[in-house]
């Protein structure tokens, strides 16, 4: 008879759909009244993570990495996956509009939100807030151009410094 094993890999939380799938409930828990897309919710996303690129003011989530503009595009499906494991649950809503499909908070949202005490969830709460004030009345068209306009910048700060310690290949 043979033992079947797990790797690591089987186990992996950071940027699985399980890890995003958690930063966008604490999102839908902040702003219970509304309804989102999938793209908003990407956008979203960057914005809590990289919330310094957005607002010097702010503190980011996870360090700042070199062109982490692109997780805009590459963390689309796991947001997706990650939405389809909290619908699973019974721990957001989806709603089917004529105008898309949206994704909204429901009872269990708060109820389960409020079990995460770490200080990593603190502050994910926090920058959750600020995004969702910030930004829930803005256009998703408008924040496209957001997007748009500065991809380029987030993380081309480190462009130069790779070019000074010549790590250019």
């Amino acid at each position: 008879m043979s033992r079947i094993t797990k790797s690591p890999e089987d186990f992996l939380l950071f940027n699985s759909n399980l890890e995003v799938a958690l930063r966008i409930l604490v999102l839908l828990s902040q702003d219970s009244s509304n309804t989102y897309d999938l793209d908003r919710l990407v956008i979203f996303d960057y914005f809590i993570i990289h919330a310094n690129d957005i607002d010097s003011g702010q503190t980011n989530l996870h360090p700042s990495l070199p062109l982490r503009g692109s997780e805009i595009i590459i963390k689309r499906k796991l947001i997706s996956e990650g939405l389809d494991l909290l619908v699973s649950r019974g721990l957001i809503e989806i709603l089917y509009e004529d105008s898309g499909v949206y994704y909204q908070s429901n009872s269990l949202t708060k109820m389960f939100v409020e079990l995460l005490k770490s200080d990593y969830f603190m502050i994910l709460k926090k920058i959750s807030i600020w995004v969702a004030e910030r930004y829930r009345s803005i256009e998703t068209s408008e924040l496209n151009s957001i997007v748009n306009k500065n991809i380029q910048q987030w993380g081309g700060e480190f462009e130069f410094e790779s070019l000074v310690r010549g790590n250019y290949e």
